[in-house]
């Protein structure tokens, strides 16, 4: 859009789209003690993989910045101030934000999670949205949520939705920061963010088998399914769609169920296939996927049998039954000391399961460990020492 600068209620929204803006707002910006940030970005909705689409920065003094990563081809500075300990980022739910920093090679440090700090408050739910209806009385516009971020150029409504989303976080984060202070769960809110902070990214380990029904196939048939995946991600990155665009999980996990069906009418009588599958030159890519699919599970001596269930139930003995009453027990003395939402922080479920069977205490976080023991403690139950992490210095 031509015009670069806009106004939403009170906040200068600037566009940087050069470099050598860029770079000088990286340097106005150092000078920050704290950012608002959040990025936009597609995770295989509209284009293939995980995606930086813009990235959203708001100062103390009431300004705004959109950068936009398809314009500018070097984002090094900008990842060496997200790298700044002295410089706190206030994002709000910073899961995915983080991740994809990782995947591009940049560690974020100095985050301040908002929507962790409303979860210690004990939020039922801790949406930004929610958030500024119940602290400030303030509703926002979320029709730009399921917008495409990947087209340019920008609309008016797609950079004032993406500039709405740090715009109040200062506000936000003093006015929970002071009431997490209030109830002495400060300490809580710091090793949650510095575990954020650990997040890196990694491709996940045999994804293909993760397919709904993968686990159905013999151990031929999901050797077949691992090459068919592979070349529908080589297929999404040629036409830069989610693979499963390209082909359906469900037909994907089909074919390796049927190798030796006749493709070109699999391709075309098979519903959701992606239209440049079927050209003739990639109906033969695929083709000689299968094949080769085929030659290597055979010289690899690949069995036919099919694999053991992937999970038994565990064997309930009165031992477990005691362990889990008792973690329970401590659970419920939580939540009412804490609240619902607050305790889903420090004990879960999957942690009581855990140790019901295993005799393990895996509570891994700090302040977590000390209210579970403490807690038991006053409840009279003995647990044994919690498996936990150290959490990362800074």
């Amino acid at each position: 859009m031509e015009n670069t600068t806009l106004i939403h209620d009170g906040v200068t929204i600037k566009l940087v789209e050069r470099q050598e803006q860029l770079q000088e707002l990286v340097i106005l910006l150092n000078q920050s003690k704290e950012l608002g940030l959040d990025l936009e970005f597609d995770q295989n909705r509209f284009t293939y993989g995980f995606n930086l689409c813009l990235v959203q920065i708001a100062d103390e003094s009431g300004v705004c910045y959109i950068i936009d990563p398809f314009a500018i081809p070097d984002l090094q500075s900008l990842f060496d101030l997200f790298a700044n300990p002295a410089v706190t980022k206030i994002i709000h739910h910073s899961n995915n934000d983080i991740l994809l920093l990782s995947k591009m090679g940049c560690h974020i440090k100095g985050v301040m999670d908002t929507d962790v700090a409303a979860k210690v408050l004990n939020y039922e739910r801790s949406s930004l949205a929610t958030v500024l209806k119940e602290e400030f009385n303030i509703e926002i516009d979320k029709s730009q949520q399921s917008s495409n971020w990947n087209k340019r150029p920008l609309t008016e409504a797609q950079l004032q939705y993406a500039a709405i989303d740090v715009m109040y976080l200062h506000r936000v984060k003093a006015k929970l920061l002071t009431e997490v202070e209030q109830l002495g769960r400060l300490h809580w809110l710091e090793e949650e963010n510095q575990l954020l902070e650990s997040l890196t990214y990694s491709e996940p380990t045999n994804p293909h088998l993760k397919l709904r029904n993968a686990y159905k196939l013999n151990y031929y048939q999901q050797y077949i399914l691992r090459d068919l995946f592979a070349f529908r991600e080589q297929m999404g990155k040629l036409f830069n769609k989610p693979a499963p665009y390209i082909i359906p999980n469900d037909a994907l996990v089909e074919l390796a169920n049927n190798p030796n069906t006749d493709i070109h009418e699999w391709l075309n009588h098979t519903r959701g296939i992606h239209g440049g599958l079927k050209r003739s030159r990639n109906e033969n890519l695929l083709k000689d996927a299968i094949r080769d699919a085929k030659i290597a599970a055979k010289e690899n001596n690949i069995s036919h049998d099919y694999p053991e269930s992937r999970w038994q139930r565990p064997l309930r003995t009165p031992e477990t039954e005691q362990r889990k009453e008792e973690l329970t027990r401590v659970q419920k003395q939580i939540v009412e000391k804490y609240g619902e939402y607050a305790a889903r922080l420090i004990i879960t479920q999957s942690v009581i399961n855990d140790y019901c069977f295993t005799g393990e205490l895996r509570c891994t976080k700090q302040y977590a460990a000390a209210i579970v023991m403490s807690t038991a403690q006053e409840l009279g139950i003995t647990l044994p020492a919690p498996v936990q992490k150290d959490v990362p210095d800074n």
